[in-house]
């Protein structure tokens, strides 16, 4: 007999002793994407006073991973929801975290400002990670490099374009212009004198939320040692919901022509949509190649 997630995760919720004994725990369904996200409320004498979300991932070692990205981001003093645990049963597993009630993304520019900042502030020794994670439902790898263009393409361009060109989306030709490119530019560019920074690795609109009173959290790292414009690059892809702009990269201590760049670190989560989503995002790869040609 397979428990129901409710159940599951209300017993879950009492025996981590993250509900009261005699807590009203309420489960529904929050929303549905890539992955399905649960909220939990708990109540006493009918009034609201903590909620979890529990995200249902595709396995205990993927929420390990999350777990650990959002730890990692967050010791740098860049707002993150607190986890608490991963649940495992029947082939089934979900990721339990504070929930953020939410507010006006505009309300939110400063803090989402000064999360940036001390996200990028340490210069970090490589470009990697200690471990490969995730990016969406799709494996990352994650060696160690010194140089960026080696990082770029050995663990982030290649292993897309390559999945890909199997599933008929490229050719081998479009490969050889890839690489020419990261590399061409990686070096035209100087993007090493920045040198490797911790990022968020999938930054995109959805993956920033605002709390009700103006705090900026970053939620589902892929995170990494990489260059920060792989970050803003991401958050302008689908309509940025902050002001990313000169003043933006001044106050990040970001090198001159960061705004001009954007295309190229665009091509790394293009590929990832081409392989997650199909077709539709193919002609945004091909874009990028043209504006670089």
């Amino acid at each position: 007999m397979v428990v129901a997630e409710d159940t599951l995760i209300k017993q879950e919720l009492q025996s981590r002793k993250l509900a009261a004994p005699g807590d009203e725990i309420l489960i529904r369904h929050q929303s549905q994407g890539l992955f399905t996200l649960y909220r939990a409320d708990l109540r006493k004498e009918k009034k609201v006073y903590r909620s979890y979300i529990v995200k249902q991932v595709d396995s205990g070692e993927m929420g390990r991973l999350e777990a650990d990205g959002l730890q990692a981001i967050g010791s740098t003093g860049c707002a993150v929801p607190s986890t608490h645990g991963i649940i495992e049963s029947r082939g089934r597993s979900f990721l339990i975290m504070d929930f953020v009630e939410t507010g006006a993304k505009r309300a939110g520019q400063a803090s989402f400002e000064e999360n940036l900042r001390r996200l990028y502030a340490e210069r970090q020794p490589s470009y990697g990670w200690k471990e490969a994670n995730y990016i969406g439902t799709l494996s990352q790898p994650n060696a160690w490099h010194d140089r960026f263009a080696d990082f770029w393409w050995q663990d982030r361009i290649l292993p897309q374009v390559e999945m890909a060109i199997n599933r008929g989306f490229f050719k081998s030709a479009d490969r050889k212009s890839m690489e020419s490119l990261v590399f061409r530019l990686s070096e035209a560019w100087k993007l090493d004198d920045f040198g490797p920074r911790m990022v968020h690795g999938d930054l995109w609109a959805g993956n920033v939320i605002v709390s009700s009173d103006g705090q900026t959290y970053f939620i589902d790292p892929s995170v990494a040692c990489s260059h920060p414009e792989q970050d803003l690059a991401m958050l302008q892809l689908f309509g940025a919901p902050f002001d990313i702009n000169k003043e933006l990269f001044e106050m990040l201590g970001l090198p001159p022509g960061t705004g001009e760049r954007v295309p190229f670190f665009q091509l790394y989560p293009l590929l990832v949509h081409v392989n997650i989503f199909g077709a539709s995002y193919v002609s945004g790869v091909k874009e990028v190649l043209r504006t670089y040609r």
